[in-house]
């Protein structure tokens, strides 16, 4: 009952921003992605969710988790690449990458994985040439959530140029919505350390969003 009241929560959320998620509920349509996409697109890796303390000012102890991902332009194009990615999970609770996070967060991931090549989320942003070396490897961070979560998902938008205009069900507007990459993961059990905590793929999909 509480993943499906969470689920709603998020749901109606969604709706309200313009977002279009998909339902388990039958009879219910939205926009799906085309089977071919006809616009451009990226290619993306994507790393499994880690986490990392951080120090704050007053010495206490925040968590916060992070993606890194590779992403190439395969086009015959240069391309902007301006990647925007949310994290929803089982509780209700729906947070932007990126907000919420200190400047020092990402000097730490860094160092932790001494990757040379590992870019800001503002570094990252900007023309994406052509071909494999060419390609970024970038982040993403958000705040670790209170509270025992179970599931979560990650959407990934900017890889792709799709996009498809409907009415929002809640005020009747048109509202633009875009291709995005969804990938889903558990985390079962309750840790107090997240870096504890065990994250479990579940599968990615692509959505109109």
């Amino acid at each position: 009952m509480r993943r499906f009241a969470a689920y709603v929560l998020i749901a109606s959320v969604c709706l309200l921003a313009g977002w279009v998620v998909t339902t388990p509920e039958p009879g219910m349509a939205y926009p799906e992605p085309a089977i071919v996409s006809p616009s451009w697109s990226l290619e993306v890796e994507v790393a499994k969710p880690a986490a990392i303390a951080i120090e704050d000012v007053d010495g206490s102890i925040r968590w916060f988790w992070y993606v890194t991902y590779k992403v190439v332009n395969p086009t015959d194009e240069d391309l902007l690449f301006i990647p925007e990615i949310t994290v929803a999970n089982d509780l209700g609770q729906i947070v932007t990458a990126g907000e919420n996070v200190p400047p020092t967060v990402f000097p730490a991931i860094k160092e932790r994985l001494g990757n040379p090549l590992l870019l800001s989320p503002v570094q990252v942003v900007g023309k994406l040439l052509q071909g494999e070396d060419f390609a970024r490897e970038g982040v993403a961070v958000w705040p670790a959530a209170e509270g025992d979560v179970d599931s979560f998902s990650v959407f990934f938008a900017g890889l792709n140029g799709e996009t498809q205009t409907i009415a929002n069900p809640v005020s009747g507007e048109s509202v633009l919505v875009r291709r995005t990459l969804m990938l889903d993961y558990k985390s079962p059990g309750n840790f107090p350390r997240p870096q504890d905590q065990p994250i479990i793929e579940a599968g990615q999909r692509e959505v109109m969003r």
